[in-house]
């Protein structure tokens, strides 16, 4: 990196004595005043790597180099815009390795590097001179600064994000600042090593986690992590820009419509017309690179049967289908925007069918079968910036959560990997299941359960509840269908269909195997607090306006996460062992909320598979979406498998995964690890 200055005379503006001069020129007249103009530029040559023996670790994935021509001294807010130079750490060998990422200041280099703003990922902004200095390694180096620390187990890796910029507190009194040039090189320095928290004497999981975040105490961590940027919850964690993927081979996409018979019959069949029981078919199409989703731009509604295929005219398909309601009416719909996947169809094909609606009247149906390439989307770059750990306030206290593209909060308990969501308020550790084996892709993470007296046998996926049609089922647990108060409706009397699922998958393998002494009661969020926006219903009725809820509030309005329960003592749910919550819980096991997806890097209208908590298999939350009244339908927000939070689906559907949530005590020790896929924290079997 090399700063360049020289001078110039009455020509150039600068931010922060601009103000300054011209009140002088005011007051005095014509008066000569000469001040600094500065340009800095970046070089970063070939591919910095350190090898020893079998041990090599590079850095790679090198781009949008520093280039800031004719730059002058800024404030801070306009240096974390800059774009940064980005990179990637690699351990590409067997060995354990222990690394730092240094700032070498060369030797042409005479500016002071007190005036240099240095923002590394979304740490705290400083002056480059109040880092730790180190000992140099390029010939002819005059001084090196410890940006960052780190450890990687073999095939791991960490991303940064470098800005940096001229003090904006730089006045034409700063002599020495002028006429100087500042040059500098990012220098990785790795050994061999076997660091870990146990070895530094940090022996409990939560003492554990904040230590490894800087390999430093847990005292400095907190105080690290309470200096850092403020985090924007309108984005995603990492920061994705997407590009088109064109599948090679065809898929099969169907889309079951009511049959044209129905229309002009009334009834159930009121809504329906000759054009809305079509497919949509989009002939033009664009793609957001940033959102990651496509929206035609041309459409129509047609039988695609009807359409010539392999011509000039090409044809895209995102989804169509239907809705009923609780007495069978059916409502269609078409979708044609912000599709996470199309087709590009090449052929169709149609068959009658019929099914029974929920009111238990028959549905004449006509299925159409299509075949076409899908268009999805991959990963183009990303900035990785905003990850790490993270404060908020929960109710209990400061709770230090994990959030973006992370490698290091695995958790090895009962036979299981888990990922850490966060630690609590109260010093207990937030869990979520992560499958028998390591996988950092997000892979087969759902939940399996056997148990014959549910009539499961080795099952993954579980509706929320078996019913939809009030909205007392968006309930971890509920009250009276059809009640006459809000309060009757969210009594937790009646267990929900997920919950008998994790109530038995926590007897088999936490209770019965002898880990439940490790289980901390710090609660579970089922917020059915209503939604404050306008024209709200109440959260009773089946008719009139469709109740939304405080979570889908917070990820698609507001979006502002919070930790703290609406209605803690009905909403949080404990055991009955425990003095806070509302004491319902057989066990203490319960699912994730939109909350912790958001603060895990998940933002409305993006896509994101690159955050910890995302699985390629669709999956629960616990927070309640909405119920619907024009289709009697009860709704939980889910994660889907495409990488983003959705709100339309129906409690009743079967076919969504599960990944349980528990929480370990304050004092839970581990025997080592530092919490990668590799060499995770591995809860000691000693209480």
């Amino acid at each position: 990196m090399i700063f360049y200055m020289k001078d110039m005379v009455n020509n150039q503006k600068r931010k922060k004595v601009l103000l300054f001069i011209g009140i002088l020129i005011m007051l005095c007249g014509v008066i000569g005043i000469s001040y600094a103009y500065w340009m800095l530029t970046y070089m970063q040559e070939g591919l910095n790597r350190v090898a020893s023996g079998c041990f090599s670790l590079s850095l790679t994935n090198e781009k949008n180099s520093i280039n800031l021509q004719n730059a002058y001294p800024i404030l801070d807010e306009e240096g974390k815009a800059l774009t940064p130079y980005s990179f990637t750490i690699t351990n590409t060998c067997d060995l354990f390795a222990s690394y730092t990422v240094n700032l070498e200041m060369l030797e042409n280099s005479t500016l002071d590097s007190k005036y240099i703003r240095v923002m590394l990922n979304n740490e705290a902004i400083q002056n480059l001179n109040e880092y730790e200095s180190t000992t140099t390694t390029i010939s002819g180096s005059v001084g090196s600064k410890v940006l960052a620390k780190g450890s990687l187990g073999s095939g791991d890796s960490a991303d940064y994000t470098l800005r940096l910029w001229m003090d904006e507190d730089i006045t034409i009194e700063d002599t020495d600042a002028m006429n100087k040039l500042f040059s500098s090189k990012v220098v990785i320095v790795a050994s061999v090593s076997n660091y870990s928290p146990v070895d530094q004497g940090y022996t409990t999981l939560a003492d554990a986690i904040l230590a490894n975040e800087y390999q430093s105490t847990p005292e400095i961590a907190k105080q690290k992590i309470s200096e850092k940027q403020a985090v924007d919850f309108t984005k995603t964690a990492p920061i994705i820009d997407w590009q088109e993927n064109h599948t090679g081979t065809t898929s099969s996409p169907t889309a079951t419509m009511p049959h044209p018979d129905l229309v002009g019959t009334g009834g159930i069949a009121a809504n329906l017309t000759a054009e809305n029981i079509l497919v949509r078919v989009g002939t033009e199409y664009e793609f957001d690179s940033t959102t990651g989703k496509y929206t035609f731009t041309e459409y129509q509604n047609v039988d695609p049967t009807t359409l010539t295929y392999g011509g000039e005219e090409k044809y895209y398909y995102c989804s169509s289908g239907f809705n009923t309601s609780s007495s069978d009416l059916i409502s269609i719909y078409q979708n044609y925007e912000n599709c996470t996947r199309i087709y590009k169809l090449t052929g169709a094909t149609a068959s009658d069918s019929s099914q029974t609606g929920p009111g238990g009247a028959s549905i004449k149906t006509r299925v159409y079968r299509m075949t076409g390439y899908a268009y999805t989307q991959t990963e183009f770059e990303s900035d990785k910036s905003d990850k790490g750990l993270y404060a908020i306030e929960d109710a209990d206290g400061t709770s230090y959560y994990y959030r973006g593209s992370i490698s290091n909060n695995y958790v090895y308990f009962a036979g299981y990997y888990w990922r850490i969501i966060r630690i609590n308020g109260d010093g207990s550790v937030r869990l979520l299941y992560a499958g028998d084996t390591a996988d950092a892709t997000g892979n087969n993470l759902n939940m399996k359960l056997t148990d014959s007296s549910l009539g499961y046998t080795n099952q993954s996926t579980i509706a929320f509840n078996t019913v939809r049609s009030d909205p007392a089922y968006v309930g971890y647990m509920y009250g009276s269908t059809l009640g006459s108060s809000y309060e009757q409706t969210n009594a937790n009397e009646n267990d929900s269909t997920i919950k008998k699922y994790l109530d038995s998958w926590y007897k088999q393998n936490i209770l019965d195997k002898g880990y439940a002494d490790y289980i901390a009661d710090s609660g579970f969020c089922n917020d059915r607090s209503l939604s404050t926006q306008v024209n709200n219903g109440d959260g009773v009725s089946t008719s009139g306006r469709s109740t939304y809820y405080g979570g889908y509030q917070r990820f698609f309005s507001t979006k502002t996460p919070s930790l703290v329960c609406p209605n803690e003592g009905n909403n949080l749910f404990t055991t009955s062992s425990s003095d806070i919550g509302n004491q319902k819980l057989t066990y203490p096991i319960g699912l994730i909320t939109v909350d912790e997806l958001m603060l895990s890097g998940y933002a409305n209208g993006y896509l994101n598979k690159s955050a910890y908590t995302y699985s390629s298999s669709t999956y629960w939350t616990l927070s309640p979406s909405n119920f619907d009244v024009g289709n009697a339908s009860a709704r939980e927000l889910v994660l889907r498998s495409e990488g983003y939070v959705t709100q339309w689906y129906n409690v009743t559907e079967s076919w969504i995964g599960v990944r349980a949530v528990i929480n370990l005590k304050s004092d839970t020790q581990i025997s080592g690890g530092i919490g990668t896929s590799n060499d995770p924290y591995v809860v000691s079997d000693v209480l």
